[in-house]
This record gives C-alpha cells, sequence and structure tokens, in this order.
C-alpha cells in the first residue's frame, strides 16, 4: 500500500516526495479511512508525521496505535495555504519544517507555529512503537504467577 499512497489525488507524489518528507494536510485528515492501513502505509514509506489542521479522530487513533507521528497545526496550514505555488498544486514540495517536539513548536521560514502537545497516552505509543509494542513490553516486565 506504501507504494500507491496518494495515488489517486496525485499520481506524481510517488515521484517527487522523499523518505523523511512531512506531509502537511488540511481540515478532518484521514476521514473516510477507518482501517490502520491508511496510517501505516505512511509510516512506511518513510514519511515520519503528518501535520494537519485536525484529524478524523479513526485515523489519530489509528496512527498513534501503531507509532505513528501526526499532529495538529491549523495555524501552519493556513500560513501554506497562503503561498501560491503551494496552494495552487495538488502535492508540492514546501520549504524545510523544523520540529521542536519538547517546546511543541514548529518553524518554517522563520516563522515559528505553536501545536499542542501530544497527550502522554499518544507519546507512550509513539514511543513504544505502537500498542502490540507497547503491550508486549508490558506482559514481558509483569512477573508471571504459576498457577
Amino acid at each position: 500500500m506504501a507504494a500507491v499512497t496518494f495515488e489517486n489525488f496525485d499520481p506524481n507524489f510517488n515521484t517527487i516526495y522523499r523518505s523523511g518528507d512531512i506531509v502537511v494536510g488540511g481540515l478532518n485528515f484521514g476521514t473516510g479511512s477507518s482501517r490502520e492501513q491508511a496510517a501505516t502505509a505512511l509510516k512506511f514509506k518513510g514519511i515520519p508525521c503528518v501535520i494537519a489542521s485536525s484529524f478524523s479522530e479513526t485515523y489519530k487513533r489509528n496512527a498513534f496505535n501503531n507509532g505513528f507521528v501526526v499532529f495538529e497545526c491549523p495555524e501552519l496550514v493556513t500560513h501554506l495555504r497562503a503561498i501560491p505555488r503551494l496552494r495552487d498544486a495538488p502535492t508540492t514540495v514546501a520549504p524545510e519544517i523544523t520540529i521542536d517536539y519538547g517546546k511543541s513548536i514548529l518553524t518554517m521560514d522563520g516563522k515559528s507555529f505553536a501545536f499542542p502537545p501530544l497527550s502522554p497516552a499518544a507519546q507512550e505509543l509513539i514511543v513504544a512503537g505502537g500498542a502490540e509494542n507497547l503491550v508486549a513490553a508490558r506482559l514481558r516486565a509483569k512477573p508471571q504467577k504459576n498457577g
């Protein structure tokens, strides 16, 4: 699935993206997709995170459960939409975005944009690499009782 990511939206996406690129989306990113593959396809494609104005709650939960970072920053999206060459193309490579997770700040073009910090539960899932890894680690750490 990672090989055909966004193909129905922009057939050129797979030729312009590079592993490590950040995807920036608009409102309700991930709406209409209840399957976890919508998030995992991006993760396995080498995309480290998605920034959007907002997310479908199902997409967000699937992303965190699979150790994939997503966060909301509507001000960044508004800023990008004001740049004609970015607004007018289905997919465009934007300027570099720097993410400071500790301060919850994105920086682009010398401008800073705050985003809400990820919840402790989301952080734990991401650090563990997803819910399956988190549960497995907890089971390994828990002393076993002999019947």
